[in-house]
């Protein structure tokens, strides 16, 4: 895809000693162990048929006096390939509901009580990338929804490592660690035959303080079965219908336009 940000990032990197003409060809020095966990980790993902998680994403950002501080979100997204999904996401500042049909997109304010709705192309892929380029969207955590994850992943990596097994969200996982032009990311991917991804963080080297973006997947749902009624938006008491604009979808207060949205490469992080 286009514009998926996050997973590029995060899901690709290795030991540093790939074959040495990978260098000269331009590929990524993933090691094969971290290409391997993070091969499993996309299979898995692209091949299931539906899912549902639960998450919180931290970001960090510098205040006027160099302060660095920490804000939240949470995050509620269920799947259904190859076109349907719906994501909730929640904080102080901003609450908000976004549902794809495979047909079309809505956009509800809960705060504000109004919604957006406008047509979109019948893949998820497809109508991600015309949300980004048309309407600014980034939902986080959303590459995790995509067809290619593994491609998408490792597009821009330059050096990856395999650093072992390590404890995240209370699951043993396999951590990698990788870099890119201008991020370093570290993703935890859980041991045993549900590679599930648990954990990851990703530091924008070269702003100021190097702020971080991370992602905690608290849970995974991928055995009940999602009616596609779930991703059918209904209007809330009162409700407003407003156009869909790029300035209908602000960053909350307190957010981070330049984090990412997903795991890290996107072309406000590149």
């Amino acid at each position: 895809m286009k514009t998926m940000i996050a997973m590029v990032s995060l899901l690709t990197c290795g030991l540093g000693f790939a074959a040495s003409t990978s260098a000269a060809q331009g590929t990524p020095n993933i090691a094969p162990q971290a290409d391997e966990v993070l091969r499993a980790a996309s299979q898995y993902l692209a091949e299931s048929p539906f899912f549902g998680i639960t998450a919180e994403v931290w970001h960090e950002q510098m205040n006027e006096n160099g302060e660095k501080l920490q804000f939240a979100r949470a995050v509620e997204m269920e799947i259904k390939r190859p076109g349907r999904l719906h994501v909730e996401i929640h904080s102080p500042h901003s609450q908000r509901g976004f549902w794809y049909d495979g047909k079309g997109l809505t956009v509800l304010d809960r705060k504000r009580n109004v919604f957006s709705t406008t047509a979109m192309p019948a893949t998820i892929d497809a109508a991600l990338d015309q949300a980004h380029e048309q309407f600014g969207i980034d939902l986080p955590l959303i590459d995790l929804a995509i067809s290619d994850p593994y491609k998408n992943a490792t597009a821009k990596a330059l050096t990856g490592k395999y650093l072992g097994l390590s404890v995240a969200m209370g699951y043993t996982c396999h951590h990698l660690a990788f870099t890119q032009e201008n991020i370093d990311w570290q993703v935890w991917i859980q041991e045993g035959p549900q590679p599930l991804i648990r954990k990851f963080v990703i530091s924008h080297k070269n702003e100021p303080g190097a702020p971080e973006f991370t992602g905690l997947i608290r849970s995974w749902n991928l055995t009940e079965r999602i009616s596609d009624s779930d991703f059918v938006f209904s209007a809330p008491r009162g409700a407003m219908k407003v156009e869909m604009r790029k300035d209908e979808v602000k960053p909350e207060v307190g957010a981070n336009p330049s984090a990412p949205g997903h795991f890290a490469n996107s072309k406000s992080n590149q």
